[in-house]
């Protein structure tokens, strides 16, 4: 198979015998012209069979030549060689399909890089979304989100910079000219020395990763709720949007726009029964999520009713393999991880 633009030719033999033309195209460009004028014989050149008896004069690239006919298929099918081999690229291997919310859920168990593997990389960065989307098999990544003075969105849990910038700025009452010079400490990473990084604007992550993974964003206060609607509908990627909030919030402009909806449980040990079936059961919900710090009874109860209903159950934040092989015996589908360099398998 010839690797050649659309506009080109790889069709390196085409002509006919008699008063004819056969030449050897190269990316539409003719490298060599054969013609004949004996009018002998009409026959159309295709592959091998044209008779060998004589062609009479031909015309080489303009110059009158005596040929037979072995002699011009010879000429012509070296000359369409020469083309072939020339426009003959390496094979390439063909892209992995892109993930969609239904090709993740197809796999069990399936990873979500939390906060873009925050305790593998500064939380939240460009940098932690880079290093995680390199990762081989990983298929999804986790933002949270909060609005700054003058409506930029930005990649954080918190709605402060304290925890993870040191200094303190409520997001929501600074412009982001005051928060772009923060640096995002690596202090709660596997690797507390490795370089600070910059806080990162969301529309930087969002824009270089929906077509590449299923993004789970969540809102982290009310005024950013509805820009980052908004913001993941402007993408029409509907199949690689997870809408993620605590499981009792309001899931219907979400599920509107047609996104995956995942609502995860609040101590729901302290829950009554019919209030943890109305919860799990509800159809705004898509999947359920369960904190790793849930006793194992609680989780298998999450998990039993979830599969009743047919509905992944997730578990979050894992932060070791004794947590992951855990969730998997408990039944949970899906591990949300921020140490998903290490976790991931």
């Amino acid at each position: 198979m010839c690797a050649v633009p659309s506009s080109g030719s790889c069709n390196a033999i085409q002509g006919r015998f008699g008063t004819g033309v056969a030449t050897a195209n190269f990316w539409g460009r003719t490298i060599l012209t054969l013609t004949s004028d004996a009018g002998e014989d009409s026959s159309t050149i295709r592959g091998l069979g044209m008779p060998q008896s004589s062609v009479g004069p031909v015309s080489i690239n303009g110059s009158p030549t005596l040929l037979s006919r072995r002699t011009f298929l010879g000429a012509t099918v070296g000359a369409a060689a020469l083309g072939l081999a020339a426009c003959t690229e390496p094979a390439v291997a063909p892209l992995p399909p892109v993930p969609t919310t239904t090709t993740l859920l197809s796999q069990r168990p399936f990873f979500v890089a939390h906060r873009g593997g925050g305790g593998d990389w500064p939380e939240m960065t460009g940098f932690a979304y880079e290093q995680a989307s390199r990762l081989p098999g990983l298929q999804a990544l986790e933002i949270s989100v909060c609005r700054t003075a003058d409506g930029v969105l930005v990649c954080s849990h918190d709605p402060t910079t304290k925890r993870v910038c040191g200094v303190d700025y409520t997001i929501l009452d600074q412009t982001w000219r005051t928060l772009s010079p923060l640096m995002v400490t690596a202090a709660g990473t596997t690797n507390p020395s490795q370089p600070a990084q910059p806080l990162t604007r969301f529309d930087d992550v969002v824009g270089r990763y929906i077509g590449q993974f299923v993004l789970f964003v969540e809102p982290k206060t009310v005024e950013s709720s509805q820009p980052l609607l908004l913001k993941m509908a402007s993408f029409s990627a509907p199949e690689r949007v997870v809408w993620k909030q605590p499981a009792s919030a309001d899931f219907t402009e979400a599920k509107r726009r047609g996104f995956t909806t995942w609502g995860y449980l609040i101590e729901p040990r302290k829950l009554t029964t019919a209030r943890l079936h109305q919860l799990i059961e509800s159809p705004a919900v898509d999947m359920i999520g369960v904190q790793t710090t849930e006793p194992e009874q609680m989780v298998k109860t999450v998990v039993k009713m979830a599969d009743a209903v047919g509905k992944p159950t997730i578990m979050w934040p894992l932060a070791s393999v004794f947590e992951r092989e855990r969730a998997i015996r408990l039944g949970c589908h899906g591990l949300m991880t921020s140490t998903i360099a290490e976790l991931l398998r």
